[in-house]
């Protein structure tokens, strides 16, 4: 249950990004070197899923609240877990881990939560040419891989996630030889992929976003990586402003860290606009709160959207309906009438096991009150967040 707040909060903070710490961990546990990675305070349950997870794998990594210290074991150095590796909600840990884990000839098992079976792309783990078991012809996972991945050869879909593409580069440092993709569909996501050529070129890649012929290269990151806050986050401040007239303190994010989510910073939620998510498809639940609130407008080029933990498209409508906010479904977005008033929910506000529906309901509740299904789903990216809520 989230009360109506008796005042108006006068600062938010953001969690460290996990899209930045999930990519760095994996990067530090491949080399041959120490790795310390700072600002991580508060870091997301997906993030720390990737962690464990390496660990199980062999990767010594130490842990305090601000940093966490990798010792690397190279190319080549994972073990085989002696249980079923969890990733519980995170799609990007599990498609980076999953790829990395391909790189010798040993079984390994892995499995996450049921928003995370829902995400598996049987087509591209069977394009592989590796072995491959999935729990049954129903159900995905547990899932069973036994690499190595030895084609030279490989063609993707990038019109449903950028996440496949960045696994298979982060993994070059354990191939031989270069490898050939041809990408089918426009790349969604492509600031995130963007992100992951940035990384893999600090620790020595010379692989470029745009050049799909992947060369190998050796591991060789910094010895100190700092990770920026998660700029995403700020759309829920944002929403939190204009439903309670105020102005929030936000820490400030680089727009080269932002990852798509820099668009937040013009947006004027008091005039009708139409709002572009092809790059950032994070944002699409809170912003349609707050646009539904302001002037309205529409939401366009979130088609992939309906591939992360839920379909953000539907559920967004279904969500934010619960709270009497209308918002109407097209192909792509979502068109939003403004000048709305939010009323409190006579029934439990479902969140589809998704942390940014749960996290944008939160943030309505503290002006209408509500019963809110998934009490701890905003740990996956921002364990802090109910805390900041509080006045």
């Amino acid at each position: 249950m989230v009360n109506p707040t008796e005042g108006a909060i006068h600062s938010a903070g953001l969690p460290p990004s996990k899209s930045h710490l999930i990519r760095w961990v994996l990067m530090a546990a491949q080399s041959q070197q120490t790795v310390t990675i700072s600002g991580i305070r508060g870091a997301a349950r997906d993030a720390c899923s990737m962690r464990d997870a390496l660990i199980e794998l062999g990767v010594q990594i130490e842990i305090e609240e601000h940093t966490w210290t990798v010792h690397g074991v190279g190319k080549n150095g994972f073990s085989t877990p002696e249980s079923i590796l969890d990733l519980h909600n995170s799609g990007t840990a599990f498609r980076l881990l999953s790829f990395a884990c391909l790189r010798n000839g040993r079984q390994i098992q892995i499995t996450g939560d049921a928003t995370l079976e829902s995400r598996i792309d049987r087509d591209f783990w069977n394009s592989l040419g590796i072995e491959v078991q999935f729990q049954s012809d129903q159900q995905n996972l547990p899932f069973r891989i036994c690499g190595p991945f030895n084609k030279q050869k490989l063609t993707i879909d990038g019109s449903k996630t950028s996440q496949h593409l960045s696994s298979i580069l982060l993994s070059m440092p354990a191939r031989i030889k270069p490898l050939d993709l041809t990408i089918e569909g426009d790349i969604v996501s492509s600031r995130h992929a963007q992100l992951s050529f940035d990384i893999a070129a600090k620790c020595g890649s010379q692989n470029q976003f745009g050049n799909w012929r992947f060369l190998p290269w050796e591991c060789q990151p910094p010895s100190h990586v700092e990770i920026p806050n998660d700029a995403s986050h700020i759309s829920f401040w944002k929403l939190y402003e204009i439903l309670h007239g105020t102005k929030l303190k936000i820490p400030n994010v680089e727009s080269e860290d932002s990852i798509g989510a820099e668009i937040l910073s013009d947006l004027d939620f008091n005039i009708e606009q139409t709002i572009d998510l092809r790059l950032a498809n994070d944002l699409i639940t809170p912003l349609a709160a707050a646009l539904a609130l302001g002037g309205g407008g529409k939401i366009v080029g979130a088609s992939h959207a309906r591939y992360k933990e839920t379909n953000r498209i539907e559920q967004t409508s279904e969500m934010l309906g619960k709270f009497s906010i209308q918002v109407e479904c097209t192909n792509d977005g979502l068109l939003i009438p403004g000048g709305q008033l939010p009323a409190s929910p006579e029934t439990i506000v479902p969140t589809y096991g998704d942390h940014r529906m749960q996290m944008t309901a939160a943030v309505l509740a503290t002006k209408v009150g509500a019963r809110i299904e998934g009490a701890k789903l905003h740990e996956v990216s921002f364990p802090r967040f109910l805390d900041f809520l509080q006045p």
